[in-house]
């Protein structure tokens, strides 16, 4: 093929300034300390030429043609500049220069004609953060809660908006919330890197059962450790200590290069990776829930709306569970809070529904309400089973109870909605079921009940719960 000469509209990327734009910045007193045309990452594969304009007190970003700034940066909320070279397979785009600056919630990637461009940028804003602080910036108790509202905020910003199609949810179409988008794909570390599950979950003492691994190196090891990490956090040691929770979604991040083609979906590697995934992102918006944990009428769009993105696909709470959890299994039947369906047009997400078809996952699924048990388990394929009957059996420990007097079984709600899981939709089937994993002595009233067979117990559900939990711990 016949090379092209660079167009006039190519020399001109990433020169000039905001009149060559077509912007007219907002009128302030402010004097602006640096500008420079910059290319912003939107997301991985969408960069858009903007005039960068440095002041005092902020940074901002305006598009072409407009006259607001379309991104402000404060500086109080950045904690690091830093230049970035991936390499020649990850670089969006080559032969530019890249440079990233950090907030707590966020990475801004911007690219610049060339090194020297860059370079000097990058040492104004520096000078300007260094002069902040020689000022005094905001008083530590504020700036964590100032910090806490940016982790709040990142549930919106981070939505990839224009990247994935809206969900459909309760008849509306919602914007996805990308929660593992701090960092582009182009700027995470590989999972050979690895992660020390002991530096990084508080639940590491022997004493307590839980096992010291050294470096993960490799996807499963690394969100057992992932899972580990989240279920540290409660909403107060987020407000305490901020910078923990920054590199926990770091970490999150690493997700977008798992490889979804790689995955058996027969194998018990791969059902305890998606297990853990799922109560990692539930952990983490649970966290991140603005105004609160969601409630009855908010947790359709709570499940719906809250996303990974994964190996270059995007999951939500409800895609992971129904889509691909359970996938292969029934269908929910009259389902309501605390149970959300996935939209039928996530249909497509069961091409990737894990082959294992166990009624187990019913009862350790969290499902984030107070019926659901407080702590979840960081599944091993090695223990599994084991992790699998301790679940279920501390569960229905919880949820069934049984009036020996009255001659009535109570069985908790899941059991109604999937109850197809059991057999043909029996209660009896249920109990049936449950039976083996319930204490000696609630077994032995549940069989005092049938051995009478002209009166037959009676089987009822109870009530679903309309709180949720504000934070999950991990199942010891």
């Amino acid at each position: 093929t016949q090379a092209e000469t660079s167009s006039d509209l190519e020399t001109w990327f990433l020169r000039g300034d905001a009149v060559e734009l077509g912007i007219v910045p907002a009128k302030n007193t402010d004097v602006i300390l640096a500008e420079s045309v910059v290319a912003r990452c939107l997301w991985e594969s969408h960069w858009r030429e903007e005039w960068c304009a440095l002041y005092k007190s902020r940074i901002e970003f305006y598009a072409p043609f407009s006259k607001k700034p379309t991104q402000v940066l404060l500086l109080d909320d950045v904690q690091s500049v830093r230049s970035l070279t991936p390499s020649d397979r990850l670089h969006p785009l080559p032969g530019v220069s890249l440079l990233v600056v950090e907030t707590a919630w966020r990475c801004t990637y911007l690219a610049f004609a060339d090194d020297a461009c860059r370079n000097a940028f990058s040492e104004r804003i520096k000078a300007a953060l260094f002069h902040s602080l020689g000022e005094g910036r905001i008083q530590d108790d504020v700036y964590q809660a100032h910090l806490w509202q940016g982790f709040s905020a990142q549930s919106l910003v981070a939505s990839g908006r224009g990247k994935w199609a809206p969900i459909s949810s309760s008849s509306k179409r919602k914007q996805r919330i990308i929660l593992n988008g701090r960092r582009m794909g182009f700027d995470v570390d590989s999972f050979d890197a690895g992660w020390p599950v002991a530096a990084t979950a508080t639940a590491t003492a022997t004493d307590e059962g839980v096992e010291v691994r050294g470096a993960i190196e490799n996807e499963e090891r690394f969100v057992e450790g992932l899972l580990m990490k989240a279920c540290s956090f409660s909403v107060e040691s987020l407000e305490k200590n901020p910078k923990d929770f920054v590199d926990f979604l770091d970490a999150t991040c690493r997700l977008r290069s798992l490889s979804l083609a790689d995955l058996d979906l027969a194998s018990k590697q791969t059902y305890c990776l998606v297990l853990n995934i799922y109560h990692c992102l539930l952990q983490h918006a649970l966290l991140l829930s603005i105004g609160g944990p969601p409630d009855k009428k908010t947790v359709g769009h709570f499940k719906r709306c809250s996303c990974y993105e994964i190996g270059g696909d995007v999951f939500s709470l409800a895609e992971l569970e129904c889509c691909i959890i359970r996938g292969r299994m029934s269908a929910p039947v009259n389902a309501r809070s605390p149970y959300v369906d996935a939209p039928k047009s996530s249909a497509g997400y069961r091409f990737y529904a894990l082959r294992t078809v166990d009624p187990r996952i019913n009862f350790v699924l969290n499902q984030g309400d107070t019926s659901s048990l407080p702590t979840v388990p960081v599944l091993n394929p090695e223990v599994m089973e084991a992790q699998l009957n301790a679940a279920t059996s501390a569960f229905l420990s919880r949820q069934v109870t049984v009036d020996v007097s009255k001659r009535v079984i109570i069985v908790p709600k899941i059991c109604d909605v999937y109850r197809k899981d059991f057999g043909e939709g029996d209660p009896y089937d249920c109990v049936s079921f449950c039976l083996q994993y319930l204490d000696e002595a609630t077994q032995e009233k549940i069989i005092e009940l049938f051995t009478d067979e002209t009166n037959a117990p009676s089987i009822r559900y109870r009530s679903s719960s309309d709180h949720f939990q504000s934070n999950l711990q991990l199942m010891l």
